[in-house]
């Protein structure tokens, strides 16, 4: 029996399926690319770089070996398409990324372990062109058919002759999935690259599952008690009736961003955004008085969006895809504050008000802290506002956890269509640090904002991707709003009731008041969420 039909039955169906929700919920296959066609292209090494490793064919699928060429790369240098094709596959695949390339004659070249991935699933790539950028090793294969063979071959003169095939288990095809199948026999087979090794786990392997199980079992055993739970919401609610904050029952002003000083927006995006589509677009920046020019996105390759519309000349315009906001949260904070220290430089008289959404709120704050440390005056920052931001950590993330604190259960998260259809890597840092139990989560739960920053952060008492009791934090302005349903997580950042508040925070007014019975209701709904997400989670580990 094949080794992948045996490692999909690692997990019950059921639980990664959920776990893809979760995943999809925190993503598309590409269309098929059209029949081969036979006809001569030229190939060219991908970069300017010595051989650390020639190809070396395993004796069996799945085996040691070296599946192409290893460049012994310079991290950060450019990848460069071997010859003219289409992309048919950009992104993660167990935990590292990857793009496959379909030439004229019918091969694929793949370029694998890449630091930065420079294209998309579909786009058309001449040779030269950029495809990403090397990490410390570039691993270079060449496939046609079900097979690799030496890549080497490639760059004779008279094409790929004398090649030796190496078939896999299951064939790639034309669809996404069916690339990331094959790129991941490549992955498993090559280890200390995604984190798989071939034979018996080493001590320091089962130390670390046991660890990581030992601590989301303790977790869970919190999370689900009754007698905790109840205690918690008990005093969540007699907090906020017996201490209520300042309130008004006024309206939201209108525009309030133009009325006082000049301001500039930043907006954040959140995990599998890309460049091109985030939820944080859809904030009503116009209603709120702000400008054309007063509006930057955050890109997570650094500098700001190439269709951010604000006036920044001296911040340089950068695309990024989906697999770019799943790299390290912490990297991610430091490229966010150095572009509210360019904001607040190219616009010297004004205010850089911040906005984030879901795991962009968590950047934000990370990003608060970075300029803290780096000495940056806070008093050039305005209203920072989170929307459905995990603060606490997410408690689908940590279901994700859950289910990669085994090795079986790992390895079959990755291989599961329900995950993969995401988009999204349940192996790259920003899923692992947005659980519950990671230590960015851990750290940030009851951690305050600086002294001198201003932040509200908005939660929907309905929804069922960050529980409204985890988007709370510690000293400042946590507002909840009765918004659910399965799209409360992204229709939160337009609401009129989140615009309302945010308009109420600019222009230095109290929230809105909420009568008790309101309070009631919005903590029984949000903690009801945030219980039922835990039980989930909670199966996973039983099972994984």
């Amino acid at each position: 029996m094949p080794i992948l039909s045996r490692v999909r039955r690692s997990a019950p169906p059921s639980c990664l399926f959920v776990l893809g929700l979760s995943l999809a919920a925190l993503g598309l296959s590409a269309p098929e690319v059209g029949a081969q066609s036979v006809e001569p292209v030229d190939y060219r090494p991908p970069v300017d770089a010595p051989i650390a490793d020639s190809f070396r064919p395993p004796a069996h699928p799945f085996g040691p070996g070296n599946r192409g060429l290893e460049y012994d790369t310079v991290p950060g240098s450019e990848v460069r398409a071997s010859a003219d094709g289409q992309v048919v596959f950009a992104g993660p695949v167990a935990g590292s990324l990857h793009v496959t390339v379909r030439h004229g004659d019918g091969v694929r070249t793949s370029y694998s372990f890449l630091e930065r991935i420079a294209v998309v699933t579909g786009q058309r790539v001449h040779q030269g062109e950029p495809v990403g950028t090397a990490g410390e090793r570039l691993h270079f294969g060449a496939r046609r058919g079900d097979a690799y063979f030496d890549p080497a071959t490639l760059f004779e003169a008279s094409g790929p002759v004398e090649v030796e095939l190496l078939p896999f288990e299951v064939p790639p095809g034309a669809t996404a999935d069916q690339e990331r199948t094959a790129l991941l026999e490549l992955a498993v087979a090559r280890s200390g690259h995604a984190g798989f090794r071939i034979g018996p786990p080493s001590l320091a392997d089962v130390a670390r599952w046991a660890v990581d199980r030992a601590r989301l079992a303790q977790h869970y055993a919190r999370r689900l008690d009754p007698v905790v739970q109840a205690a918690d919401l008990t005093a969540a609610i007699a907090g906020r009736l017996a201490h209520p904050p300042p309130c008004t029952d006024d309206p939201a002003p209108r525009h309030p961003a133009a009325a006082g000083p000049d301001r500039v927006a930043v907006l954040v995006g959140g995990l599998g955004s890309s460049s091109r589509s985030a939820s944080i677009d859809r904030l009503r920046t116009g209603d709120l008085g702000y400008q054309r020019r007063d509006v930057v996105r955050f890109s997570y390759t650094g500098g700001r969006t190439p269709d951010s519309t604000g006036d920044l000349p001296g911040v340089e315009a950068r695309p990024y895809t989906s697999a770019d906001t799943q790299g390290d949260l912490a990297s991610a904070a430091r490229r966010l504050a150095d572009l509210v220290e360019a904001a607040a430089r190219d616009r010297p008289g004004a205010l850089v008000d911040l906005y984030g959404h879901s795991m962009g709120g968590v950047v934000a704050r990370l990003a608060l802290e970075e300029l803290d440390r780096r000495g940056f005056d806070l008093g050039r920052l305005g209203l920072v506002a989170t929307f459905g931001a995990p603060h606490h950590g997410a408690a689908l993330a940590t279901a994700v956890a859950a289910a990669n604190s085994s090795p079986l259960g790992d390895l079959g998260l990755d291989l599961a269509p329900a995950v993969r259809e995401t988009g999204l890597d349940p192996d790259r840092p920003a899923i692992r640090q947005l659980a519950e139990t990671s230590a960015v989560a851990t750290a940030l739960a009851d951690r305050p904002v600086p002294d001198g920053v201003e932040l509200l952060s908005l939660g929907a008492s309905g929804d069922v991707v960050v529980a409204a009791p985890d988007t709370e934090v510690p000293g400042a302005r946590n507002v909840t709003v009765s918004l659910t349903g399965r799209r409360a997580h992204g229709d939160l950042v337009a609401s009129e009731e989140a615009t309302a508040e945010v308009a109420r925070a600019l222009a230095g007014r109290p929230p809105r008041c909420e009568d008790p019975w309101e309070v009631v209701r919005e903590q029984l709904t949000g903690h009801a969420v945030a219980y039922a997400e835990d039980l989930g989670g909670f199966a996973v580990l039983r099972a994984s």
